[in-house]
């Protein structure tokens, strides 16, 4: 089994900092408002901006394991498991700007899914692997893709 991390870029921390320090304004001005929908309105949208937070933390990616049988994404909350058996391509992606139909572009990392029906669970654009699969197509990032690449394809002998 071995294991690789999935670190957050600069723009990914900058982009997450960036995003709670406008949210809090935003929360803050709500409850300062003086009329009585002010403090309801800011109390609704605080819960609905903390759903959202606790959502997209929760499906970045934390780290790569690479078992014998299985390619498995882990989560900070849960994981995707791939069985080798599903593993067709991987791929180095170049650096892009990532097209999203949905998802965070850039609160703890670009998270959803792309315009070609990728799932995406990049935290550094300039680290970025494709790995396709018999169902589902991925991008993710690992801090040594060259290594992660050579291990999967030596691994499940792609």
């Amino acid at each position: 089994m071995r294991i690789y991390y999935s670190k957050s870029s600069l723009y990914v921390k900058t982009a997450t900092i960036s995003a709670f320090v406008l949210l809090a304004l935003a929360i803050w001005s709500l409850f300062l408002s003086n009329n009585d929908y002010g403090q309801l309105s800011g109390m609704i949208f605080s819960l609905l901006i903390l759903a959202t937070i606790v959502f997209f933390y929760s499906n970045s990616l934390n780290k790569i394991i690479v078992r014998n049988d299985m390619f498995t994404l882990k989560k900070n909350f849960g994981q995707i498991q791939i069985p080798k058996t599903d593993i067709l391509d991987v791929n180095f992606l170049r650096y892009s700007n990532l097209t999203m139909t949905y998802g965070s572009k850039g609160v703890f990392g670009f998270i959803g899914n792309t315009m070609d029906d990728c799932s995406s669970l990049v935290k550094d654009r300039k680290k970025m692997i494709q790995v396709i699969t018999k169902s589902r197509k991925y991008i993710i990032s690992a801090d040594t893709p060259e290594d992660l690449v050579k291990d999967i394809k030596n691994t499940y002998e792609i």
